[in-house]
């Protein structure tokens, strides 16, 4: 059976490619994994019709494919599937995958080269006789650095397909990130169209200002106004409404602050301005609270970068 050609388009998605960078930047050490995705093969395309053509000539078939990885599979340890000789182990491979294969594996170093080692050569010529000679083998290789101040991380990506033949090579290829949008493969989202629909009549509730109990019910330009005994649904909606005014002006009630409103607030300008001071004073205290808890939070960040940089045995 003849081997197929190499994909000519490998491509990752964002959230796969943005799961990598979360697992890079949060892993205490050196992480490997498996990438899971599929293979789209070339197809023949229909022969052409004619009415005078008797002998149509036959298409040939594109021989370009695409391969689109997905997902992946972390381990803790960078020595997770294989051994440290290079040897997968392929029944812990097909665990992981019960129902499909994965299309290749990653490696995360920290403050490396983007260049394949003899392991990770090892790893990939074991991986890909153990997916068989239809499956292309896949290594994406990731690596981080940081600044001298530490306050710049930078990580960077590099794909590697391996070459089929007796003598396999991994070769460097260009990777395609897909996100959401127009640019995506398979025009599902050129192709989408909104059903429009009527939007159904709402009834608007308005609450008066004079009478706290009144209730001007607005439906279909219709209105009505009604009057609304105490009840305990009042109650209850008056303690919630004090409670969302306490969170940002302490001390003023409902009935206070319906006077600022409407036509009788003229004659209440010193209770605007004290309801702003009060505003302006609960602004300052969270400041001050976000100010405390942003430097806490960045002192201990830095310690658990320092134990990170530790174990990882960067100092």
């Amino acid at each position: 059976m003849a081997t197929p050609p190499p994909p000519s388009d490998l491509s990752i998605s964002g959230i796969a490619l943005s799961s990598l960078l979360h697992l890079a930047s949060t892993s205490p050490s050196d992480s490997s994994g498996l990438l899971g995705g599929h293979l789209s093969l070339p197809s023949s395309p229909s022969p052409p019709l004619s009415d005078f053509d008797p002998s149509p000539s036959v298409p040939t078939p594109s021989s370009s494919s695409s391969l689109f990885i997905t997902h992946l599979v972390s381990f803790n340890s960078p020595l997770s599937f294989f051994s440290s000789l290079g040897h997968v182990d392929a029944s812990l491979v097909q665990s992981h995958f019960p129902n499909s294969s994965p299309v290749g594996w990653f490696s995360f170093r920290r403050s490396s080269s983007l260049r394949p080692s003899m392991r990770e050569f090892a790893v990939s010529v074991s991986l890909a006789k153990t997916l068989g000679s239809n499956t292309p083998c896949v290594f994406l290789l990731l690596s981080s650095s940081l600044s001298p101040n530490r306050a710049v991380h930078t990580y960077d990506y590099r794909a590697f397909l391996l070459s089929p033949g007796v003598n396999p090579v991994l070769e460097p290829v260009s990777l395609r990130v897909l996100n959401v949008g127009p640019s995506s493969s398979g025009g599902q989202y050129d192709s989408f169209s909104a059903n429009l629909s009527a939007l159904p009549s709402v009834p608007c509730v308005i609450r008066g200002v004079d009478d706290a109990n009144a209730m001007v019910i607005c439906s279909e330009g219709e209105k009505k106004k009604s009057k609304k005994e105490d009840s305990l649904v009042t109650l209850k909606e008056k303690a919630r409404e004090q409670k969302v005014l306490d969170v940002s002006t302490e001390g003023f009630a409902v009935e206070r602050l319906e006077k600022l409103v409407g036509g009788p607030a003229d004659a209440y300008t010193h209770e605007i301005e004290e309801l702003y001071g009060s505003m302006l004073r609960k602004l300052e205290s969270l400041t001050s609270q976000v100010e405390k808890t942003s430097s806490v939070v960045f002192e201990q960040e830095n310690r658990n970068l320092e134990l990170r940089c530790k174990l990882a045995g960067m100092e």
